[in-house]
């Protein structure tokens, strides 16, 4: 397993690290079309001075044949969230390689992911960081901080708000991935899924929370998906 050196991010070690004292996200990726340009802003930002890393494999596809798929990374990381990584992902295949229809039907329904949740003392402070590495703006609230569109996008919370939103999280004030919120079809077919496969989970309105000690340290969320 390679160690971090510097000018190098080291994937294995951030996650061996992050397993040796909690379960649960350790990093959040984002989509990209270009990972050696994100890398070169990163730098640029301040919030990344690591090497992308190029890796590739030979995957089979449904034929019984193989084709060969690669990827880019782009590391950047805050030093006010100690423990924790983001990257963006570039897929440098046809995308019909790896993206099959038949691999993304669920039984839960699951569609896509939603919101991603974050826990903060003070939301306020990740600001900078945030609209540096999604090249969005962020929206304040007391105790909140939001940056993406509605239907995709990452929600700080300091702990008096964590813990209406999220029962059970309220010391989680130091920065960590709390909760992944994921449209589904039916949401009364997810919860005869959990049910079936004895999943525990509570409803809270129109959301069916699976608790993080149930899904390995990481809460997850699911909602029926908005009409358009």
């Amino acid at each position: 397993m390679p160690p971090a050196t510097p000018g190098h991010f080291s994937f294995a070690a951030h996650n061996r690290d992050f397993l040796a004292t909690a379960e649960g996200m350790s990093m959040l990726v984002l989509h990209s079309t270009d990972a050696h340009a994100d890398a070169a802003r990163f730098r640029a930002d301040r919030i990344g001075d690591y090497a992308p890393f190029d890796f590739g494999r030979d995957a089979v596809v449904p034929g019984g044949g193989t084709a060969r798929v690669a990827f880019s990374l782009a590391f950047a990381t805050d030093p006010a969230m100690p423990g924790l990584a983001f990257f963006t992902c570039q897929q440098r295949h046809p995308p019909e390689l790896f993206w099959k229809a038949q691999y993304q039907r669920h039984p839960n329904g699951a569609l896509r992911v939603v919101e991603v949740v974050m826990s903060a003392a003070e939301p306020a402070a990740h600001r900078d960081f945030l609209e540096r590495l999604t090249e969005g703006t962020t929206e304040l609230a007391p105790g909140r901080l939001t940056i993406g569109e509605r239907g995709n996008h990452i929600t700080l919370l300091d702990p008096s708000e964590l813990a209406r939103r999220l029962p059970g999280l309220a010391n989680s004030a130091s920065p960590r991935f709390c909760a992944a919120r994921l449209a589904v079809a039916d949401l009364d077919a997810t919860r005869r899924t959990l049910e079936h496969n004895g999943v525990g989970f509570a409803m809270t309105g129109a959301v069916l929370l699976v608790p993080p000690a149930t899904a390995h340290g990481l809460a997850l969320e699911f909602v029926e998906q908005e009409a358009n």
